[in-house]
């Protein structure tokens, strides 16, 4: 048997002893809708303890093993710790296997090569994925992990994106991805580096997921690269609107709220950049979907669940009044009303403008100035 599988049997389903832990792992998995369906199905409907716990085993491993930094699957205090997550309702499996791996990771590769504050080294004091990932992403960490990071992989996958712009201007880029290789670079290149599960080490098994239900869109604000709110990813089909850091997922009315007040506007140029390459969009789709994207229904999915968004518009300056418009309009040739604002008196006069009538009243009575007089031209 080769070393490699003696490891990976000897992984977490030798870990796992204790009958109360193994029967809450099976309460938790049967809850847990981000599970492969595919796997699930293969247990049969009333699986045994032991072979949900194998299961459990083998998807960890798999999650482990293949992370931005490395095999961290031999690590005992990495599955053992995401098991009693996991059991906890702390985490699904989205949360381990599409950013989980990844950030333990990066910590895993700060904290062997000294670059850890004393503060983040103890591994203990972490009771969630997200402070991991709170942490690796400070910006003091965030130059030394890009150099350990095998930049290569981003330029693989830089070569084998597929995507079709939807909008590329001076401060947008939106893209609609049809392949593993346009996430990846979407989240680790260009800025801020996002945790978006479709484009972590483990994307591919995601973007298969989410790609063929509809268009995923890829938002990239040109002018906070260094933001959480610098990306988004939106797909509608499963109701997700989200920056970088995911923040409130699954709230789709609040994030919503938050794209429509950071980019008035820009929701309606991505259903007009979806509308006019929609024939672009289909044929590019074919090999994700049956018969590619049904561009139409998209646009009403964009519509339909981001209403604020799309309704957003972008305010501008009213335009300064044109005050030789506005003399336009009391102006030219007709009878003019004028008043004598002392005594109130009032007299319609004609006249070729404006201007014409109060020579009249001046040669007519040359002490007074036009501040004597109110003058409007009658209505016709």
């Amino acid at each position: 048997m080769k070393l490699k599988q003696i490891i990976i049997e000897a992984n977490v389903a030798a870990k796992i002893k204790d009958p109360k832990t193994i029967k809450m792992l099976g309460i938790a998995m049967r809850h847990d809708s981000s599970l492969p369906k595919a796997s699930i199905a293969k247990l049969g409907p009333k699986p045994d303890d032991n072979s949900i716990l194998a299961l459990w085993s083998e998807m960890l491993d798999k999650s482990l093993r293949s992370t931005d930094y490395g095999d961290l699957s031999a690590d005992g205090k990495f599955d053992e710790w995401l098991t009693r997550l996991y059991i906890n309702g702390a985490a699904d499996y989205e949360d381990i296997n599409g950013e989980g791996g990844d950030a333990l990771g990066a910590w895993k590769a700060l904290s062997t090569r000294g670059k850890l504050k004393e503060v983040h080294q103890d591994f203990n004091r972490f009771k969630n994925l997200r402070q991991i990932q709170q942490i690796v992403r400070d910006r003091d960490y965030q130059s030394e992990l890009r150099r350990i990071k095998d930049a290569e992989v981003i330029e693989k996958h830089k070569r084998e994106k597929k995507e079709v712009t939807l909008v590329d201007n001076e401060r947008f880029l939106v893209v609609v991805p049809f392949n593993y290789g346009a996430c990846y670079t979407f989240n680790n290149s260009n800025g801020y580096q996002a945790n978006f599960c479709t484009g972590s080490s483990s994307g591919l098994t995601w973007f298969q997921r989410y790609a063929p239900d509809g268009p995923i869109v890829s938002i990239y604000d040109k002018e906070n690269p260094d933001n959480k709110d610098g990306k988004w990813q939106m797909h509608l089909p499963t109701n997700q609107l989200q920056n970088g850091d995911q923040d409130r997922r699954g709230d789709m009315r609040w994030n919503d709220e938050r794209f429509a007040e950071l980019f008035p506007g820009l929701m309606k140029q991505i259903a007009d950049g979806m509308s006019a390459k929609a024939e672009e969009i289909k044929e590019a789709s074919k090999d994700i979907a049956k018969d590619g994207y049904d561009v139409a229904a998209a646009v009403a999915d964009i519509k339909k669940k981001a209403p604020l968004s799309y309704a957003s518009k972008i305010e501008t300056d009213k335009p300064e009044a044109d005050p030789e418009a506005e003399q336009d309009t009391n102006d030219g040739p007709g009878t003019y009303i004028v008043t004598q604002t002392a005594s109130g008196r009032t007299a319609r006069i004609e006249g070729e403008s404006r201007q014409d009538i109060i020579t009249k009243l001046t040669t007519r009575y040359p002490d007074s100035t036009e501040a004597d007089y109110t003058i409007e031209k009658a209505q016709a």
